[in-house]
């Protein structure tokens, strides 16, 4: 992984701060290799100058260590490519920073509720064709009363039908998607269900295009 990296942008409004414009690099080039979509970001924290400069200007982007979930998708993306060169770019149903996902969506519903969610539009069809596929990993928790998270769900599934590009996830009998890295021993049993599920959906489509 030495040639591997993570990015991110930190916004500060109010009394939460938020994590958005996250990819992992691999290599120099810029292009996207592909792209992910889950529900929040975790509770990465900066520290030093990095924090000072949040908490003074409100905004902040560094390199950031990977987390667990990166790792996986990291090994996702090298069990899965065999040269790597570009970016991984990671999106967010929810992007106010919180570990636990129930918090996290119990939050982001207050946040709405009161109004304090900041608007962070969803990204245009123009970026979205940048990617040559999206993996979809938002988690499989769901509650009638967590109204505003489902209309998120669906304007992504709405974004992801009109850009065209080929999507896939591991799904449950709920037809929800899990997210790729579970914390338990089941992780590495779902990093070969998202490799199958890549190969039965990308792999498939470019050898059906190509005949």
């Amino acid at each position: 992984m030495e040639r591997v990296k993570a990015v991110a942008t930190f916004r500060q409004i109010g009394e939460e701060i938020y994590r958005t414009d996250t990819y992992i690099q691999f290599g120099t080039a810029k292009q996207s290799l592909g792209a992910v979509v889950m529900l929040n970001p975790g509770s990465a924290d900066l520290k030093g100058e990095a924090k000072w400069q949040l908490h003074h200007t409100g905004c902040y982007t560094d390199e950031i260590s990977l987390d667990s979930t990166m790792r996986q998708l990291v090994d996702f993306m090298t069990s899965t490519h065999s040269k790597l060169e570009g970016r991984l770019y990671i999106y967010n149903l929810i992007y106010v920073r919180q570990t636990n996902h129930i918090d996290a969506i119990n939050l982001f519903q207050h946040l709405k509720l009161i109004g304090k969610y900041p608007t962070i539009s969803l990204p245009s069809l123009q970026e979205m064709k940048t990617h040559p596929w999206l993996l979809i990993g938002w988690g499989v928790e769901t509650k009638k009363r967590w109204t505003y998270y489902e209309s998120e769900k669906r304007k992504w599934l709405h974004l992801i039908n009109n850009c065209g590009i080929p999507y896939f996830g591991v799904l449950s009998e709920k037809n929800e998607y899990y997210h790729p890295c579970p914390n338990s021993p089941a992780k590495k049993e779902r990093l070969d269900q998202l490799i199958q599920a890549f190969k039965n959906t990308i792999e498939y489509k470019k050898l059906v295009n190509n005949n």
